[in-house]
């Protein structure tokens, strides 16, 4: 799964804006500056499609060749010509040749056309590759099934652990999801909840501690814990949680109580 994917966010309906040239024209009218910032991005990318396409081609190309001289190795060779096989290419000719030899021996047994037995074949091969395709759709249906069920499941049961914390805003929340990583999606959600808002509690407590240390150097006065006044960094971290978690916004003195516990 992505990092960034969406599993538990709200569906939104979509927007048709305008696209390609059109959208940069409409936008470059209004905004010169934010013109030339979407042409820097479409060549970027163009540039990364391209970069991606070449990778994806010289990682083919590598596991032909590896192919190739694993079957060069094998040492097999073409009963018509003689020749060693020893690319993919060869191969196909010679599974073509075998089949052909297969159909026309059928043929004299059975006194059927060797038209007839070629065209039974390929049907043969189109239901067998039908099957195939169904099968593999199947399971990935089945699997993407499963997993809506489980992620329905478990926000139900992040709801009941957290009713107070807005499921769509964490699951946009990019600081949590880049701390849960790819276990997102696959762990229950109030357990990743949990060790995010341990972890976030002792790192705003060494950062709260390291502040007053610094402030009771500089001023000669340390804080009383039941003082609401908070230093520079305390103040930082708590309005950077109540960014964070508008349903969650604590007061100073919410805050310096948590830090003290």
């Amino acid at each position: 799964m992505e990092e960034n994917e969406s599993l538990y966010g709200e569906q939104t309906e979509e927007v048709v804006t305008p696209q390609g040239d059109d959208a940069a024209e409409a936008e470059g009218e209004q905004n010169p500056d934010s013109a030339e910032r979407d042409r820097q991005s479409h060549e970027d990318n163009r540039r990364y499609q391209a970069a991606r396409r070449a990778g994806e081609e010289a990682g083919y190309q590598r596991a032909r060749d590896e192919f190739n001289r694993r079957l060069s190795r094998m040492g097999m060779r073409d009963p018509a010509t003689g020749e060693t096989i020893g690319n993919i290419e060869g191969l196909e000719a010679y599974s073509r040749a075998a089949r052909k030899q297969q159909i026309e021996a059928r043929a004299k047994e059975t006194g059927r056309s060797v038209a007839e037995l070629t065209e039974e074949e390929d049907n043969r091969d189109f239901l067998r590759e039908q099957r195939a395709e169904a099968a593999a759709k199947k399971k990935q249906d089945d699997e993407k099934a499963a997993l809506e069920r489980w992620v329905a499941q478990d926000a139900a049961a992040f709801g009941e652990a957290y009713p107070d914390v807005d499921l769509s805003e964490l699951d946009g929340n990019k600081a949590f999801r880049r701390f849960c990583g790819s276990r997102y999606g696959r762990e229950p959600l109030a357990g990743l909840y949990e060790d995010w808002l341990e972890i976030t509690g002792a790192a705003g407590k060494a950062a709260a501690a390291k502040s007053a240390s610094k402030n009771e150097r500089s001023t000669g006065t340390g804080g009383g814990a039941g003082s609401e006044t908070l230093t520079a960094s305390q103040q930082r971290a708590l309005e950077e949680w109540n960014r964070n978690f508008p349903n969650m916004k604590m007061t100073a003195k919410e805050f310096l109580s948590r830090q003290n516990r």
